[in-house]
């Protein structure tokens, strides 16, 4: 009987509920344990104590991570006291901010080749409709608003949110601005419902760019600043008088990014795109895009009250809705209390001001854009002039069909990731041995010289004919489990190979009911070939039974667990794939503790996602001699040369393109076997794909093949010639 039992898997239940628990503590002999079960269920019932649920594992430990780091974050901003604890603090959020986008996002002096489309006059006011390049090829398709006479007024850039610029609130807060004497650029963000949507999926084609550096909110603020460009190319804008950003939802979460970014911001107005990651995405798990999630940013402990605090001198006014379905107002007060307290160190108390709409949800009224243009009279123009007594009915809505631009869609997310995926896989260094390592695990934020915590059987082991089944936990971090299984044999103990096995199907998916491992075992045969290995199949985090659980958002179309976890543990730099790789790393860590393990003939296998995570995990280990990668992904380059893809949101690893790809870990492991690699869409890939993509290195490739044929003949194959069997 093992030393240790776990009794995490089994429901203990209140007083009432312990008899069977108890019958089956009989039936199974484990009198030792009877105790334990009974008060673990008594403590159970007394402090209603949740009991562990796999499904909800990997949320817990995301989760709990990214609170760990924002905690940090707050303390580091409480520290803020004088103005020279502030300047220190100041540069660094910004720092932090900014090094997360691509240096083209930086470039200046480019070309806008801007021109107008067409003209349109009202009554009180111009709308001269135009198109401009942000990003090479990009066209941005702006409508600008103007005071109905002609003169210099100053700049204002109206960030949509994820709507289009024809929708009531972006064309009432525009309109609202020219009739107070502002010349106002509104524009459609890419892949919502405006012009520009084709291929500019900001969940799907913007997930994507976090492995190419061009993640979402590169394209919103690139936009944002190609706007700013704009308007300082115009002769009618005052531009000794400075620029203002102001938007709602998505809109302002532009805004404030941008004004980050960029020092020609001398005013910024966010509205309703306010709360903390702990209200919105880490007790709620409410997916919002992309774009609200830097890599590394949370990792920085940056939140939301830290954006918008950064942005002191700055005059700022935070508005919101009372009603608001997203973002509560509450949230946004408390977020205004810590942001007024950085403005005061910073000597700036009069710049930061907020304004809640008692009578609005999540939009941009008239009420709030009144609000901006007292401030920005104030700020931008140096007077105290009222706002113009606007309100719903005097401002109207007009035919979106005017405000179209008709901007090219040759370039967008998807050409700008493929061409970047393309010139970085012609540009990328060839790393090697310690520095491919290194690499490996700055990208997946884990490090191979962690230690296994713990490593307990479940239940007493069972037979099957002559294999040895036992149930294994192997915890590789404190309150983290892996459902494990031990496949040995009843009568033979003496050393064999030792193979780690990660299914994305799940543990049993290779076995269950004689599936193609099963051969490997060789359970109806009493002798034990020399060959014939030790099997470990793991669930990682977030595979098999640890696949999340979905939440109550999930019912809205664009809420997926998978997806909010995808983007906090990118944020906090700790992408979901290095937890799956720290998995198997600890995995690999058990079987060498088995004595029936020849350490000198150990395998990593895995199929689907489990595969990319046994070839990062061979390159950590680096003393692994047989790799097997069944129906993996091909490499991540694949994954920008096709929309849509189909497989899992968390194999995401930031930056991976700019570091390597799968072929150049494979190229650095002995005794590589990739089976029927699949592309982005989970096609297999032709022989001739594989060939050019592994080619040249001691990688054995076969595509079209019977996959669990093929995994067993590399299991089973000679050790005398590794790589080559």
């Amino acid at each position: 009987m093992p030393e240790h039992q776990d009794l995490s898997d089994l429901e203990i239940r209140p007083t009432r509920g312990l008899k069977p628990l108890l019958d089956r503590v009989v039936r199974t002999r484990w009198l030792a344990h009877a105790v334990a079960l009974l008060a673990a269920a008594a403590v159970a019932a007394d402090r209603k104590m949740p009991m562990y649920r796999p499904e909800l594992q990997l949320q817990h430990e995301v989760v709990e991570a990214c609170r760990r780091s924002l905690r940090d974050g707050a303390a580091r901003r409480k520290t803020v006291k004088t103005e020279r604890d502030w300047v220190a603090w100041r540069a660094s959020v910004r720092a932090s901010f900014r090094e997360a986008f691509p240096d083209a996002l930086f470039e200046r002096g480019r070309d806008l080749k801007a021109r107008v489309v067409s003209s349109q006059e009202f009554d009180d006011y111009r709308v001269e409709n135009v198109l401009f390049e942000s990003l090479p090829g990009w066209e941005v398709n702006g409508s600008v608003y103007l005071p109905k006479e002609p003169g210099e007024y100053p700049g204002v850039v109206c960030p949509t949110g994820h709507s289009s610029k024809q929708n009531e609130s972006y064309q009432q807060s525009a309109q609202v601005f020219a009739r107070n004497g502002y010349i106002a650029i509104s524009f459609d963000p890419p892949g919502c419902a405006g012009e520009i949507q084709h291929l500019n999926d900001h969940f799907t084609n913007g997930l994507i760019g976090y492995l190419t550096g061009f993640w979402s909110q590169t394209h919103f603020v690139a936009d944002a600043i190609a706007c700013l460009d704009y308007l300082d190319s115009r002769e009618d804008v005052d531009h000794d008088l400075g620029l203002s950003i102001t938007g709602v939802s998505g809109g302002g979460i532009t805004s404030f990014s941008t004004a980050l970014v960029d020092d020609r911001v001398k005013f910024v107005g966010p509205v309703c795109c306010l709360a903390e990651h702990e209200s919105l995405h880490l007790t709620g798990l409410y997916t919002s895009c992309p774009e609200q999630f830097g890599p590394g940013y949370i990792a920085g402990g940056l939140d939301y009250v830290d954006y918008i605090a950064a942005l002191a001198p700055t005059p700022c006014l935070i508005a919101g809705g009372k009603t608001d379905e997203v973002f509560d107002y509450r949230s946004t007060q408390r977020i205004y209390r810590d942001v007024e307290r950085i403005y005061r160190v910073a000597g700036a108390p009069d710049s930061c001001g907020l304004f809640i709409d008692e009578n609005s949800g999540h939009a941009y009224t008239v009420a709030m854009a009144n609000e901006m243009v007292r401030w920005m009279n104030r700020v931008i123009k140096g007077v105290d002039d009222a706002p113009l007594s606007l309100d719903d009915a005097d401002v109207l809505m007009i035919d979106g069909s005017l405000l179209l631009c008709h901007p090219s869609n040759d370039v967008n997310m998807f050409t700008i990731n493929r061409d970047e995926g393309r010139r970085l896989a012609d540009e990328r260094p060839g790393l090697t041995g310690e520095a491919l390592r290194e690499s490996v695990e700055a990208a997946l934020g884990t490090s191979r010289d962690a230690k296994l915590v713990r490593a307990e059987a479940r239940t007493e082991p069972k037979t099957s004919w002559h294999a040895l089944v036992e149930e294994i936990d192997i915890q590789p971090a404190d309150g983290t489990h892996l459902p494990s299984l031990m496949f040995t044999h009843v009568e033979d103990k003496s050393p064999r190979p030792g193979m780690l096995w990660i299914d994305d199907q799940g543990k049993w998916a290779a076995f269950r009911h004689g599936a193609f491992l099963c051969n490997a075992l060789r359970m109806y045969e009493p002798d034990c070939l020399p060959n014939q290995p030790r099997i470990l199949s793991m669930d990682v985090s977030g595979l098999g039974s640890l696949a999340p659980e979905p939440t109550a958002y999930d019912l809205a179309g664009w809420n997926d667990i998978e997806r909010i976890l995808t983007h906090l543990s990118v944020a906090n730099s700790r992408p979901i794939m290095g937890l799956r790789v720290r998995d198997a790393l600890r995995g690999l860590d058990y079987l060498r503790s088995r004595p029936e393990v020849d350490l000198d003939r150990l395998i990593i296998g895995g199929r689907g996602v489990g595969a990319i995570v046994a070839l990062h995990a061979a390159v950590l280990d680096g003393n692994i001699d047989r790799v097997i990668c069944l129906e993996g992904l091909s490499h991540y380059g694949a994954l920008t040369e096709e929309f849509p893809f189909s497989w899992q949101e968390s194999i995401m690893i930031p930056g991976i393109l700019r570091r390597y790809d799968l072929p150049d870990l494979a190229g650095a492991c002995r005794g590589v076997h990739v089976i029927n690699p699949a592309d982005a869409q989970g096609s297999p890939v032709g022989q001739d794909v594989g060939d050019a993509l592994y080619g040249g290195s001691q990688v054995v490739v076969r595509c079209g093949v019977d996959g669990g044929a093929e995994t067993v003949a590399a299991v089973m194959a000679s050790w005398s010639e590794l790589g080559t069997a």
